[in-house]
């Protein structure tokens, strides 16, 4: 027969049935329980008012508050203040504490409930300790150590307690202990380790323990020690052991004595070795010199459970020592034991073939030839319908099922391999950056339920782990967001089947417009930004942390020409585009969109002399807001048929018919002409104050062109004139920002797309067709590009003119975008709209110009269209 672990290595012995593998700071908190008894999962925690949270690598000590943004350190805090039908959510880590338990109320439990994901887990050490409480539950943590004093976990004199879904180890003494008058403890989907004592002791006056779907492992830390069983029941009435698989290193398995009458063992995996035979054919037991293997006895029962217990269904290993002591009489097979007691009428008394190779109690699994496989008592009590990972009961095709259904013996059930698939789309009804990633198994077998527990991480941040196989995530930033995907069949806590895949999705970001804020202004007292250099400077709380901003840039009192670069700050490259040029003396702005790198923004005067810098912003690119609805240039304002707007003047133009409903900002292009005086516009908010902040700046008799993103109230926009002469204004809209399933914005890196001056200049009536650069989109592919964003400069042109863009493939608008002057270098931020990945530039002058188009981002197309 081929060795069913020929081709598993067994480089390792895990005794503990945990490892200790840490990953980067989790920064946010999963609450979990993963594997509950009843196979659903817990995927967050509860609602904020019912969930105290603790992590010891956030918390900050004096600001301790329980919530989830200032958690406490320490889980002895949070069990002071938690009150029935609360949740105590710990985070990874290792937390040396004895931690005291407090009550809940019937039907309101107190839980506290750890992490358990990929390389990570929550440890308490030494432990928990529950004495005179009632209505308490604890899952999902890795709980004790080896060698320590006491047990680590104690319940005495409490009741209605369930400890479930994670691990126990203590070495030396119990693991965990009941005793004195505890009365429905439940243990359920636990591993447990032991060497000098039992891993589990339900001892002296504890009453109706239920021990199922829990794998204990006992080891010879000490080969001339004296040693006790892996479990042990000490005058324990009302025991109910269901599904478990208790292995010892030469050591007993399960020992029953005094007086514990109506003790019932059902579906359980009892041996005194840990390996197959095939596995350590001339090392049976891990530690030299080996006891004599008449002493070991798989079941011990002595007392009052011998005159009332019920056995059946058990799969005993007689390999070393007997498989039964029945009331001091030694039982060497399943015949003589049933035919002698009546009992015992389906136990099978052979080698289990349940251990994996590494030794781990969560990996014990049935494996080849086990006679586990499929042969349990389906309706025995206390059975669960998962097994100790969480996973559904599975009929393995060419196995018979001989105890009316297909259960498997022992703690943990044989799954097939399954094939693993995994998807991600945007979410429906979220926001922007927000995605549902789902994962799924399909097992080639029956199944009576769903099996595998799954993680999803991004961003760094601490995954997710469900049996859901869906996680609804939000990413920090637009862009190329990724979903790691992992299934493991052993709930990321022992050494079965597994897999991960990379899921990856291009986002695109939605707006916030705000009321114009200045959030840069050298003149006070930092003074002009010198030849070549640079500043930086942070955004304001809500725009810090998103995916990009819209910044206006105005660049005053230059002692000689230049431009300014926007970039993000961060260690982010220096584009070669530029955003702004100037001239001497000139006071002048444009509308900058960039990428936003740790909060901050930086600005590089490229000018042989000094500038003073202003930024305004106007709104920013995050997960929540307004998605763009871009149309055909359309004029909504031009006073030039009307009257010129007077000094401080004010003018609101109602858009309300061309408008998506709830739009709330407008990208309008703006012209400002026939000026008898230097001054500004505003773009404000209907009806508010107007801001400290420009959009365009001029001086009379200039023609001068600005983007704006216009904040829309009531389907209205206002601007105001702050000057002393009169001027006319002219507004064409390009497009809106408005609720609802729109396109959504992805910055990319600057990027220069067209610089006619390596080739020829754009003659009059001649246009240039520009492609967007789909660099950003990776190998993940963006989807439908409507728009593009990009810096449209203007330099060496022979004589005055104008410059048009629109789509490719569609008819060109009347309305231009930048005016220039002979021998003129001018530039004017657009959004326009794409055909075929590409949108054409006009020139409208009578001479030629040189054109250099520098993209910003662009815009992409909802997932349904």
């Amino acid at each position: 027969m081929a060795d069913p672990f020929a081709t598993l290595p067994r480089d390792h012995l895990d005794h503990g049935g945990v490892r200790e593998m840490r990953v980067g700071r989790g920064l946010a908190l999963v609450s979990v329980g993963v594997l509950t008894a009843t196979g659903l999962s817990v995927t967050g925690g509860s609602a904020a008012d019912s969930t105290l949270y603790v992590a010891q690598e956030r918390c900050v000590r004096g600001a301790e508050e329980g919530t989830h943004s200032r958690p406490f350190c320490e889980i002895n805090d949070a069990a002071k203040v938690v009150r029935p039908g609360q949740t105590v959510a710990v985070d990874q880590g290792s937390y040396n504490e004895s931690v005291v338990v407090p009550s809940g109320e019937p039907g309101k439990p107190v839980t506290f409930s750890g992490y358990s994901g990929p390389q990570s887990r929550t440890y308490v050490r030494p432990g928990f300790r529950l004495s005179g409480v009632h209505d308490v539950v604890i899952e999902g943590f890795g709980i004790g150590q080896a060698l320590q004093s006491g047990p680590a976990v104690l319940v005495e004199n409490s009741g209605d307690v369930t400890i479930r879904n994670g691990a126990i180890s203590a070495g030396r003494v119990p693991g965990l202990q009941i005793k004195d008058g505890s009365h429905r403890v439940t243990i359920s989907g636990m591993t447990g380790f032991g060497s000098g004592a039992p891993a589990f002791a339900i001892g002296p006056g504890a009453t109706d323990t239920l021990l199922t779907g829990t794998s204990v492992q006992v080891w010879r830390s000490d080969p001339a020690g004296a040693f006790g069983p892996g479990v042990s029941v000490v005058d324990a009435p009302r025991t109910t052991i269901t599904n478990n698989t208790v292995l010892g290193d030469c050591r007993d398995a399960l020992e029953v004595s005094g007086a514990s009458g109506g003790f019932k063992l059902y579906n359980s995996v009892l041996g005194t070795k840990l390996y197959p035979a095939t596995v350590l054919p001339e090392n049976p037991c891990a530690e030299r010199p080996f006891p004599d293997p008449a002493t070991l006895t798989a079941l011990t029962v002595t007392g009052a459970a011998t005159t009332d217990s019920e056995i059946d269904y058990n799969l005993l290993d007689p390999t070393y020592g007997a498989p039964y002591v029945w009331d001091g009489t030694t039982y060497p097979d399943q015949a003589t034991f049933h035919a002698t007691t009546g009992r015992g009428a389906h136990d099978i008394a052979a080698d289990p073939w349940v251990v994996g190779p590494h030794g781990s109690p969560a990996s014990s699994v049935p494996v080849g030839p086990s006679p586990a496989i499929d042969s349990a008592l389906a309706t025995a009590p206390g059975i669960q319908p998962v097994d100790l990972h969480g996973n559904g009961r599975a009929d393995k095709p060419d196995t018979p099922n001989s105890g009316g259904g297909y259960v498997d013996r022992g703690a943990i059930e044989l799954l097939p391999t399954p094939t693993f698939t995994s998807t991600i789309e945007r979410a429906a009804g979220g926001g922007s950056l927000e995605t549902v990633t789902t994962a799924t198994l399909t097992f080639p077998w029956t199944m009576n339920g769903p099996a595998g527990t799954f993680s999803f991480a991004t961003d760094g941040k601490q995954a997710i782990v469900n049996r859901t196989g869906s996680a609804r995530l939000t990413h920090d930033r637009a862009g190329v967001g990724c979903v790691d995907v992992r299934f493991d069949l052993g709930g990321f806590r022992g050494y079965l089947p597994s897999g991960e895949q990379s899921r990856c999705l291009v986002l695109g970001a939605s707006y916030t417009s705000v009321t114009p804020q200045r959030v840069l202004d050298t003149r006070p007292a930092l003074g002009p930004v010198g030849q070549n250099a640079e500043i930086e400077f942070a955004l304001p709380a809500a725009a810090a942390g998103a995916s990009a901003v819209v910044l206006n840039v105005t660049a005053t009192e230059p002692s000689t020409s230049g431009y300014l670069k926007v970039y993000p700050a961060g260690g982010e490259a220096e584009p070669t585009a530029s955003n702004l040029n100037y001239a001497a003396g000139q006071t002048i702005a444009n509308l900058v969109t960039v990428k936003v790198v740790n909060g901050k923004v930086r600005v590089r005067n490229g000018g042989r002399g000094t500038t003073h810098v202003i930024a305004d912003l106007a709104g920013y690119y995050g997960n929540s807001g307004d998605g763009l609805t871009a149309g055909t240039p359309a004029r909504v304002l031009d006073t030039r048929s009307t009257s010129a707007i007077g000094p401080q003047g004010r003018v609101t133009v109602d858009l309300s018919s061309r408008l998506p409903a709830g739009a709330t900002a407008a990208v309008l292009n703006l012209t400002v002409t026939g000026a008898t005086n230097g001054g500004l516009f505003t773009a404000y908010p209907p009806g508010a104050d107007v801001p400290t902040a420009s959009n365009v700046n001029f001086v009379a008799g200039q023609t001068v062109n600005n983007m704006v993103i216009a904040p829309v109230v009531d389907g209205k926009v206002a601007f105001a004139h702050t000057g002393k002469g009169t001027v006319h204004l002219i507004a064409d809209l390009a497009g809106a920002f408005a609720p609802g399933d729109r396109d959504t914005y992805l910055p990319t890196a600057p990027s220069r797309l067209v610089d006619t001056r390596t080739a020829t200049p754009v003659g009059p009536g001649q246009t240039v067709r520009v492609f967007v650069d789909r660099s950003e989109c990776g190998t993940t592919g963006c989807g439908p590009r409507t728009a593009v964003v990009a810096n449209l400069t203007v330099t060496e042109a022979a004589r005055s003119g104008y410059l048009t863009v629109y789509p490719y493939g569609q008819d060109r608008p009347t309305q231009s975008v930048l005016n220039f002057n002979a021998g003129q270098t001018a530039a004017s931020l657009v959004t326009v709209g794409l055909g075929e990945d590409s949108f054409l530039v006009y020139n409208g002058g009578k001479g030629t110009a040189h054109v250099l188009v520098d993209q910003a981002g662009f815009y992409l197309a909802p997932a349904n269209q």
